[in-house]
């Protein structure tokens, strides 16, 4: 039985951001509290490219209609990610981060929880943030104030929510689980949006709602009103979007720990600051996410390493000293096309690591 979830650990391990080893073993208890072994079994089974239950079972030997249960039942338990073309779902294996965590909403307990910890601190962090494509990136939370255009559409929140068919609010895992020990902030819970076959997905678990274009645009203004970093996932197409706050959301709190958060980042913008009409009241000082902002000599000053371009301090300064600007053309970074291209890109990364 250990050795059906150790190769489970290897096999995820080779996906997107990974899954290593730990000299304590909590990487397995997670995924035996996750997967029972018959799950495991099919995980091991299943491809990276999605495929009906009658593929699986042919491609594997196994029973049809077993095998159409089971691989619904993973599904439902976020082990697996299902969409459906013309009514007929197909499922597919997806990585630890971003998939399977992220789709325990409806699961996540104390014990899970200490365990996810303990696993981030000894291993899991590790891997996270070893590779130069993150599953994230950062952009302007309004892009009216930005000095220069064109703005590319995945760049720009409200044209990503104007052109998706389908759109789904979802609450914010990290705030989940941070209130789960009884602390956290008193930002918003239902912030993250899902687009499209990741919206059929979180509605179909019963993780998150449709809502409309104009709910969605108003969610967005109040994730903006609270402070909130908006991170699409890493691609053209942006399958979702977070609102992320420095106080509970991994990714903010990983990124402040950075001597230069703006290097670990794939944003195309950063602020400057006109010195010549900031008073120095501090208030983007409160409003930065990462540290960006120090006062010299009563005057607001960019700390350029740290700033990732989000527009948080830009949107509430009272003398309009400050404004985000285009980083030059051989700056400028394009994300992949899809967000399972982007865990192609990072699955790259890990074998050269390890090549």
């Amino acid at each position: 039985m250990e050795d059906l979830y150790k190769k489970l650990q290897i096999r995820l391990d080779e996906m997107a951001t990974g899954y290593p080893a730990t000299p304590t073993g909590v990487e397995i208890k997670l995924l035996k509290q996750l997967f029972t072994p018959e799950h495991a079994e099919l995980f091991l089974d299943m491809s990276t490219t999605a495929e009906t239950p009658q593929e699986v079972s042919k491609r594997t030997g196994r029973d049809m209609d077993e095998t159409a249960q089971m691989l619904e039942d993973m599904a439902l338990k976020g082990l697996l990610f299902r969409l459906r073309e013309e009514g007929v779902p197909r499922y597919f294996a997806i990585p630890f981060i971003v998939g399977i965590y992220e789709f325990q909403i409806n699961n996540l307990d104390k014990s899970m929880l200490k365990n996810i910890s303990e696993y981030y601190l000894t291993g899991l962090g590790g891997s996270f943030h070893s590779l130069k494509t993150p599953h994230l990136r950062t952009i302007p939370i309004n892009t009216e104030m930005v000095s220069k255009w064109p703005v590319a559409s995945y760049d720009d929140a409200a044209s990503i929510i104007a052109r998706k068919d389908r759109i789904a609010i979802a609450p914010c895992l990290c705030r989940m689980a941070v209130r789960m020990y009884g602390k956290g902030c008193d930002h918003s819970l239902e912030t993250c949006m899902q687009f499209d076959s990741f919206a059929d997905y979180y509605v179909e678990n019963s993780m998150g709602r449709y809502i409309s274009k104009e709910e969605a645009l108003a969610i967005l203004e109040r994730n903006i009103k609270e402070g909130l970093v908006i991170q699409p996932a890493n691609s053209k197409e942006v399958e979702a979007m977070c609102a992320c706050c420095s106080c509970c959301c991994g990714m903010l709190i990983s990124l402040k720990l950075f001597p230069s958060p703006a290097r670990e980042v794939k944003s195309n913008y950063f602020c400057v600051i006109d010195e010549s009409s900031c008073t120095g009241c501090g208030t983007c000082i409160k409003r930065c996410p990462v540290d960006a902002v120090e006062l010299n000599d009563e005057k607001a000053r960019m700390i350029q390493d740290r700033c990732i371009g989000c527009g948080l301090c830009v949107s509430t300064c009272p003398t309009s000293s400050r404004s985000l600007v285009r980083k030059p053309e051989d700056e400028i970074y394009s994300p992949p096309e899809t967000f399972f291209d982007t865990f192609g890109v990072m699955t790259e990364e890990k074998g050269e690591s390890k090549g």
